[in-house]
């Protein structure tokens, strides 16, 4: 009986349970602190909209003394007016009107070329079809700056400036190369029996594509639509640059502040700006959170399972 409760009585971690632990400890630990640190800057920005301002608390300055008393002068004070000013008197909801008539022009002109595109990369046998999808996504890495100024130039010769068409044309550039990449990676995943086997009931390629492989495909041409929507709704440089009062979206307005003009200067309203930013950020987020199951499929190398 002695040996038996010896044998069941807990025994003490050996030296390998300790490491294991504080290597998970270590683990967790530094994914809170990355965490902590990806989502500090947006955790503030919601909070000061909200009219509470840590700074006071941080800095050590949120309890003064006044004539020997204590009195506290932090910066929380909780309201939802600066969000409710941001959605109804700051033109807002036009902000986001003008983004979407954007996006939706340029993510349906993209949509239009890439499905197509797409296809023929993932499916047709053309010579170099692998390097011209590469070369695809390369363009991706130039810098916008390289084009901004002659399409500024162009623009305001040809009236394309302050327009919707103007600037979504300008976005293609951004994200035409992205979405011929997503779309030849959902092609490209769909087994090729299916295509063996449509060309097997004697069906064209135009039938394969648009009868066969295309329904298959919509939810992947959802995905893409919705990671090009926000990629044009967080670009801040060719709307900046292509867009006047009237086209003016939610990114330039946000960035140009909520405030009041006196004389030359303006006076910027931190509280409301900040409440803007958070209302401008969670659409995007919403999008990411939906699809990002189907990206890294999207963004695969394109090789058919």
């Amino acid at each position: 009986m002695a040996g038996q409760n010896a044998k069941d009585s807990p025994q003490p971690p050996n030296g390998r349970s300790r490491r294991r632990l504080w290597r998970r400890v270590v683990l967790y630990t530094v994914a809170v602190l990355f965490v902590l640190n990806s989502f500090w800057p947006i955790l503030m920005m919601a909070l000061t909209g909200y009219g509470i301002d840590l700074t006071p608390i941080f800095s050590g300055k949120a309890v003064t003394q006044v004539a020997g008393v204590p009195f506290y002068s932090g910066g929380i004070f909780p309201t939802p007016a600066y969000y409710i000013y941001a959605l109804i008197t700051v033109d807002f909801p036009k902000l986001m009107e003008n983004s979407l008539i954007i996006a939706f022009i340029s993510i349906g002109i993209a949509l239009l070329v890439g499905i197509p595109v797409g296809y023929i990369l993932a499916r047709v046998p053309i010579r170099g079809r692998n390097v011209i999808a590469y070369l695809l996504l390369a363009l991706r890495t130039a810098s916008p700056f390289l084009v901004i100024l002659p399409l500024y130039i162009t623009y305001t010769r040809i009236g394309l400036y302050d327009t919707y068409s103007g600037v979504a044309l300008a976005e293609d550039m951004l994200i035409l190369t992205v979405v011929v990449w997503m779309l030849r990676g959902f092609f490209a995943d769909v087994p090729k029996e299916i295509y063996d086997a449509a060309a097997m009931f004697g069906r064209s390629e135009a039938q394969i594509f648009r009868k066969v492989i295309l329904p298959i495909v919509i939810p992947g041409i959802v995905v893409t639509a919705l990671f090009g929507l926000v990629l044009v709704w967080n670009e801040f440089l060719i709307e900046e640059t292509l867009t006047g009062g009237a086209t003016k979206t939610v990114s330039v307005g946000v960035w140009s502040g909520v405030g009041d003009t006196v004389a030359v200067a303006r006076s910027v309203g931190w509280d409301d700006l900040n409440a803007a930013g958070a209302l401008a950020f969670i659409p995007a987020v919403v999008v990411m959170l939906a699809i990002r199951r189907y990206l890294a499929r999207g963004f695969s190398l394109g090789q058919a399972r």
